[in-house]
């Protein structure tokens, strides 16, 4: 069980995917977050310290941090294949510290609004950027959203799974739950948060 003691779930100011909404709302959320970054790593770092375990940047501290994430979320009992939503607060939180890692490590990468792409995964999400050994130069890193498909896997893997039905595509049905199924048959890692970081000081 995880001892919350005082944390607080973090307010975006927006409501609905980043994405979805008016660049202007979008880019506000943006700026709101990043003024949060240090309040809201010092949430995660009290929270850590709360259930016995200290933040920290080194390799061995962010493969801790992993371990324990991957041990203790929890699926949202009334939507299934959703996180409850200190959780989705929590990987907010983190995201902001690997990427701080990352910037620690790499100090030619930053933090960007990303607007190039709708279609992007990234598209209007707080992103690194600043990678120079990649070719494409909008090339970035979506850390928050990776983290919590991440999160959606572990809980989906444990048995909260969202239904998706059948869509069809270009005259073809596709059953968008089998193929969850079989994916998740495959073994999830639980050292990504270092493998993350690693990735990206091989690409900066």
């Amino acid at each position: 069980m995880i001892n919350w003691n005082s944390y607080e779930i973090y307010d975006p100011g927006v409501f609905g995917p980043l994405n979805t909404l008016p660049r202007a709302e979008a880019r506000g959320a943006y700026k709101r977050l990043m003024a949060a970054k240090p309040a809201r790593i010092e949430m995660l770092r009290q929270l850590l310290q709360a259930n016995g375990m200290e933040l920290s940047s080194s390799d061995d501290g962010l493969l801790e941090l992993n371990v324990w994430f991957f041990a203790n979320v929890e699926p949202d009992p009334e939507k299934p294949g959703w996180l409850l939503p200190e959780w989705y607060s929590v990987v907010n939180d983190i995201g902001l510290f690997l990427g701080e890692v990352m910037i620690e490590r790499c100090p030619g990468l930053h933090w960007e609004f990303f607007i190039w792409g709708q279609k992007d995964f990234g598209y209007q999400q707080p992103v690194i950027m600043g990678f120079s050994q990649v070719p494409y130069p909008k090339y970035s890193f979506a850390i928050a959203p990776t983290i919590a498909g991440f999160a959606h896997r572990i809980v989906a893997n444990r048995g909260s799974v969202a239904i998706e039905g059948k869509v069809t595509v270009r005259g073809v049905e596709i059953d968008i739950d089998a193929a969850n199924a079989s994916f998740r048959d495959q073994p999830i890692a639980n050292d990504w948060f270092v493998r993350w970081v690693k990735i990206a000081e091989s690409e900066a």
